[in-house]
């Protein structure tokens, strides 16, 4: 399993992901909507897959064999929320323009 934080936070870009092989766990970051609220977090879980002429698309569907490791990621997907948090209490609010 790994964690792979991102530098960007684009609003439709992943700030981190975890993977155990095929599967992922993408975690986004909503901005608050109020001034003063800190930012929201939600994850969403995909597995690659490959089709018969070789293309890699990603679905929602897992088999029941993967339902132990998507657990398993789940788990490693919300320690890398409480990270993502706890960066974002470090660094404070943001200076307002």
């Amino acid at each position: 399993m790994t964690t792979n934080p991102s530098t960007t936070n684009s609003s439709n870009q992943p700030v981190s992901e975890v993977r155990d092989g095929a599967i992922k766990i993408a975690i986004f970051r909503n901005e608050p909507k109020q001034e003063g609220d800190r930012p929201r977090y939600s994850g969403k879980l995909t597995r690659s897959y490959r089709d018969a002429s070789g293309d890699w698309h990603d679905t929602e569907y897992l088999s029941g064999t993967e339902f132990l490791r998507a657990a398993r990621l789940m788990e490693k997907a919300y320690d890398a929320e409480i990270e993502q948090r706890a960066a974002d209490k470090d660094a404070g609010p943001e200076p307002s323009v």
